[in-house]
């Protein structure tokens, strides 16, 4: 079955479950326990954060592993809160992923700055800079990619903004590990990454910190991962997902190119076939997998249940707003009116997907366009008779 929601989580792939399969049946034991079996278990755990260390090309003291980033990114203003109890802002862009934007709320209920997006979704670098200048701020928060529309944020250029201020920076980058390049994340102060989300198992994560932050905790009751999370490593788990990162990091390079042209020819496709169809962000960088697309009539679930029918898998947006009242908060930063968010349909295609994937999933929204307005058609012909 062709599957297009990989924003929201990827299926296994082959070198992240081999290592997991081999972890679990050779190195198992509990990290932290005395005899020589659980030591073996700890030299492997350490080694993969060593390895993880050399990917980001930042100490392997920094990094603490997680179940995934809605941990690490709760967690971290958590701490800040602790940190700065009562004075002290944080800033965090409209386009945040849930897991960001509402612990910042919840943690900072009266000091949260959400910093606005252009109609194109991405944050405003002179607005950064102006709210840096005029507020006592302790921490900003901008994602590398979104998650919704695949748009990427200047997270460099307001890393680099930080540094100047002397304001720790921190990235989820949990939509951008995978599918564009690591060089450079390992400078954030902070980064969350989570592992199904290019291919490992689900519930893996890591969280890189700041070295003038060793202090952090995100749990307490033990000493595990260098005194800055409390409780037993997942070793297998992350295996796995050094595995898959190792994978997807390598095949990039070459790859990249011929990914991004099914896309576009895929939305070009859309456009003809489905006339007045808007493409969000196609005019600024985004993910190379990431296809989102305002229709120009039905409502979403209609199109997700009938591509359903048809064997295509995609969704609305985030998996984590599923079951939320209101449009989406990403496409309303943006400037779109809750009707047209209505009309909404993520796209987000992998590294398996191949080009004729694409070509018959663009066939098959052509097929739905007919159905639906037959539809409708059908519909208010009943009602003219009716009266």
């Amino acid at each position: 079955m062709p599957y297009f929601d990989y924003n929201a989580t990827a299926p296994l792939c082959p070198a992240a479950r081999e290592a997991w399969l081999e972890a679990s049946d050779r190195y198992w034991q509990n990290p932290s326990s005395p005899y020589g079996s659980a030591a073996r278990t700890k030299v492997y755990l350490d080694q993969a954060r060593e390895d993880l260390g050399q990917l980001f090309n930042c100490s392997p003291d920094l990094l603490i592993f997680n179940s995934g980033a809605t941990e690490g990114n709760n967690s971290i203003f958590a701490y800040f809160r602790r940190l700065y109890p009562d004075s002290g802002n944080v800033i965090v862009s409209a386009v945040e992923h849930p897991s960001v934007i509402e612990a910042a709320r919840y943690w900072f209920p009266e000091r949260c700055i959400v910093l606005p997006v252009n109609d194109v979704g991405t944050v405003d670098l002179k607005v950064l800079e102006t709210l840096l200048k005029a507020e006592d701020v302790v921490l900003v928060s901008v994602m590398a990619a979104n998650n919704e529309t695949g748009i990427l944020q200047p997270w460099s250029e307001i890393l680099q903004h930080c540094k100047e201020k002397g304001i720790p920076f921190h990235c989820d980058a949990s939509q951008w590990l995978g599918k564009l390049s690591i060089k450079g994340l390992g400078n954030c102060d902070f980064l969350t990454g989570c592992g199904h989300k290019f291919s490992s198992p689900k519930g893996v994560g890591f969280l890189k910190i700041s070295s003038d932050y060793n202090g952090f905790k995100a749990f307490s009751g033990g000493e595990q991962e260098n005194g800055h999370r409390a409780g037993t490593e997942d070793y297998a788990g992350i295996a796995s997902m050094l595995a898959a990162l190792k994978i997807r990091e390598t095949g990039l390079a070459e790859d990249t190119q011929i990914w991004m042209e099914s896309r576009d020819h895929f939305e070009n496709t859309i456009k003809e076939k489905i006339p007045h169809t808007t493409i969000v962000g196609h005019t600024t960088p985004r993910l190379w997998n990431t296809a989102s697309l305002i229709l120009p009539a039905h409502e979403n679930l209609r199109w997700i249940r009938l591509l359903d029918k048809r064997g295509f898998t995609l969704s609305t947006g985030s998996a984590c707003a599923t079951g939320k009242e209101g449009p989406s908060h990403v496409m309303a930063a943006m400037g779109y009116t809750p009707e047209a968010m209505q009309r909404f349909v993520r796209v987000s295609g992998g590294w398996e997907t191949q080009p004729e994937d694409w070509e018959a999933l663009a066939n098959a929204f052509s097929e739905v366009w007919e159905t639906l307005n037959a539809s409708t058609d059908t519909l208010g012909k009943s009602q003219i008779i009716d009266l």
